[in-house]
């Protein structure tokens, strides 16, 4: 067996439930959307995914209702998915994206990979953000943050 740094993953069509209000997660769906590649390893992404649908659980529990799912909640589809569906998925997703970024950025310790891992945090930032906009969307909150100074 060789040593592939950015080597294919083997497909995995493994779907991630948790209760039954809040839909299942793919994680070929994440690996795809997030574009992460081989380095990071199915284990290792497979705990992330956990780790963000717990918190995005946590964050939308004021949502659950009896009898009903998340699902049912949607007014409106988007190409025969739901839009609190994509939502869900959105907030999952961007947070598995801001683990994943966060945690394999310090490998390379050169000044490209220095300066690369400085322009990372942007990036990780911008997923936080859509991350928690998904969320206050879900809620149905705005989202302006006024901050005073």
């Amino acid at each position: 067996m060789g040593f592939v740094a950015n080597g294919n993953p083997t497909p995995q069509h493994e779907k991630i439930s948790t209760n039954a209000f809040f839909p299942d997660v793919s994680i070929n769906d994440i690996r795809d959307i997030v574009k992460i590649d081989g380095s990071v390893t199915d284990a290792r992404l497979k705990q992330a995914i956990f780790e963000e649908i717990i918190d995005v659980n946590r964050l939308l529990v004021s949502l659950i209702q009896p009898d009903t799912n998340l699902i049912q909640l949607s007014k409106n589809k988007v190409n025969e998915k739901t839009d609190t569906e994509i939502l869900y998925f959105s907030a999952v997703s961007n947070g598995v994206a801001a683990k994943v970024c966060e945690k394999y950025r310090g490998y390379d310790s050169t000044n490209t990979g220095n300066k690369r891992a400085d322009d990372l945090t942007l990036t990780i930032d911008e997923y936080r953000r859509n991350k928690h906009w998904a969320i206050q969307q879900l809620l149905k909150q705005n989202q302006t943050t006024i901050e005073l100074i």
